[in-house]
């Protein structure tokens, strides 16, 4: 990794933080007392929807550049021809789904799940990898582990509509 890229990424994070799109840890402790009907959503834990959509941005970049998942052939045909025109709209879409997934104020209106991605054939292994890509994300947004934990347990919700084998 060359220095403009660990400078990018840091100003990335940093810029993250200072727009408040993760919790502190001040806050961290303040939410984990008290009431749950003062509770914050998992939706307001991530940071709500511009918190959401910079993990999507990362870890969406990053699948495509996967090397297991490109060893899928539909995958690795959909990044060189479909990517560059489609991945903004698919980013708007998982950002979404995650964003109602996550308890927000959403309703995910894009396609269904299992008609999305019935041409790739996914495998039980992709889709953990896909899992992969999106707690490297949280990772490098400094999202805590519950979170963490908490928003892979929403996505799991969707391997049977997405796995096909």
């Amino acid at each position: 990794m060359d220095r403009r890229t660990v400078a990018k990424s840091a100003g990335a994070v940093a810029g993250a933080a200072a727009l408040g799109l993760f919790p502190t840890s001040a806050e961290a402790a303040t939410e984990s007392g008290g009431s749950d009907k003062h509770r914050k959503s998992l939706y307001d834990r991530l940071g709500g929807y511009f918190g959401i959509a910079a993990v999507v941005d990362r870890f969406s970049d990053q699948i495509i550049i996967n090397p297991i998942l490109n060893r899928n052939p539909a995958l690795r045909a959909w990044n060189e021809t479909e990517a560059e025109a489609r991945l903004p709209g698919l980013k708007f879409g998982r950002t979404l789904w995650i964003a109602a997934a996550a308890g927000g104020p959403f309703k995910y209106t894009g396609l269904p799940l299992a008609k999305a991605h019935a041409e790739f054939n996914l495998t039980a292994e992709e889709f953990a990898e896909v899992g992969a890509e999106i707690v490297r994300a949280l990772d490098f947004f400094g999202v805590r582990k519950r979170e963490q934990r908490e928003l892979v347990a929403a996505y799991q919700t969707s391997m049977s509509d997405v796995v096909t084998e």
